[in-house]
């Protein structure tokens, strides 16, 4: 569990300062569990209409890129893939030499969105179908498991 807080004075469009916890929701996804929104001296009361503004992603993608993962026994990264794959898969197709970094890719949009098949298809522009192959593959070669797939 990691409470985020996020105030009105240092926020772009915040009328609150908002408190949000974000905790994994057993299925490999991150989600908000509690929000506390508080009125700020001289600020608007808490109302509806501006709590239905308040975006709860931001929260959750400040928690997924500041989270940290085990890479080995005794080594700790983050979870998503290295800032070049994006690039290089763009400019080179996905290969057998890229499937540590796709199965990273996974966990990493997984964690935010919880669609990374589908995701992944959209950034690399490649269909569903192509994508779930690759995914496959990274299964097979121990980088990726079958539960992680289909929780």
């Amino acid at each position: 569990m990691v409470e985020v807080k996020a105030t009105a004075a240092e926020s772009d469009g915040l009328p609150y300062d908002v408190t949000a916890t974000v905790e994994p929701d057993g299925t490999g996804k991150l989600v908000v569990t509690r929000l506390v929104a508080e009125q700020v001296e001289g600020g608007p009361p808490v109302q509806r209409g501006e709590l239905a503004k308040i975006s709860v992603e931001p929260f959750i993608r400040y928690v997924a890129n500041a989270t940290v993962i085990r890479v080995e026994s005794t080594r700790i990264g983050a979870p998503g893939p290295p800032e070049d794959f994006w690039e290089r898969v763009a400019a080179n197709g996905l290969t057998d030499a890229d499937l540590p970094d796709l199965a990273k890719a996974y966990r990493w949009v997984r964690l935010q969105e919880g669609k990374p098949t589908s995701l992944l298809a959209q950034e690399f522009n490649l269909s569903t179908a192509t994508v779930k192959r690759w995914l496959s593959k990274a299964v097979d070669a121990g980088y990726l498991t079958q539960a992680e797939r289909t929780k």
